[in-house]
């Protein structure tokens, strides 16, 4: 029998039986720790887990630890990651950074039979950490009404001036929706292709993702 393992990416709170207890982690810097709970929901199947910290090109040469790094989570149990900063150094003092905690889920080996081959399936949740220094000016709650739109050619251009990270929701340029739309980092700005028949901007409307996982109330701001 041939067993062969094939990992699965997601985005989501919840996969394959597995779930963690928030989709975003903010690690306030006055703090020692932050924790992500993990919980196993499949009702009779053990899974192990594996959990690791890397920034958004997918390095894991990062100043965070997660432990425990690998476990066994039995069903209908649930298991606390604790995230341990290592160092100071590559962390600046004025804004926010921001890396991923990941959460692999393994099944176990099936069992042997009739020689067949078996596709074994591990699913990865990737969960947003912030990493908040502390004094930051300004208030978090704050950021996604200050951030500054404008276009430059076909490019709607969204600039982040506060020391937060803001997460979108939804984001539409005259009532077209822009799909990609996601994370703009603290001091730094995105572009985003207009949608085909928005034409010139002026208006956009987007809601944003706050600390505890729920939603703002929807924004409209003026293109500038």
């Amino acid at each position: 029998m041939l067993i062969m393992a094939c990992t699965q990416s997601v985005f989501a709170a919840e996969s394959g039986g597995i779930a963690v207890g928030a989709t975003r982690v903010i690690y306030n810097a006055a703090s020692r720790e932050a924790s992500l709970s993990v919980i196993n929901r499949s009702g009779a199947q053990y899974f192990l887990i594996q959990s690791w910290v890397d920034d958004a090109s997918g390095s894991k040469n990062v100043p965070f630890t997660v432990t425990p790094p690998l476990f066994r989570l039995n069903a209908n149990k649930e298991n606390m990651l604790r995230i341990i900063k290592k160092s100071d150094k590559e962390l600046p003092g004025d804004k926010e950074s921001v890396y991923w905690v990941n959460v692999k889920a393994i099944p176990p080996a099936p069992a042997a039979g009739d020689g067949q081959n078996v596709l074994q399936m591990a699913i990865k949740t990737r969960v947003k950490l912030f990493y908040r220094p502390a004094g930051l000016a300004g208030n978090v709650s704050d950021s996604p009404g200050k951030l500054q739109w404008s276009q430059q050619g076909n490019d709607l251009v969204v600039k982040n001036p506060t020391a937060y990270s803001v997460s979108f929701n939804n984001l539409s340029v005259n009532g077209k929706d822009i799909k990609d739309a996601n994370l703009v980092l603290p001091q730094s700005e995105m572009h985003y292709k207009i949608p085909e028949g928005a034409g010139h901007a002026s208006t956009v409307k987007y809601k944003c993702i706050n600390d505890f996982g729920g939603l703002t109330q929807s924004i409209d701001m003026a293109v500038k």
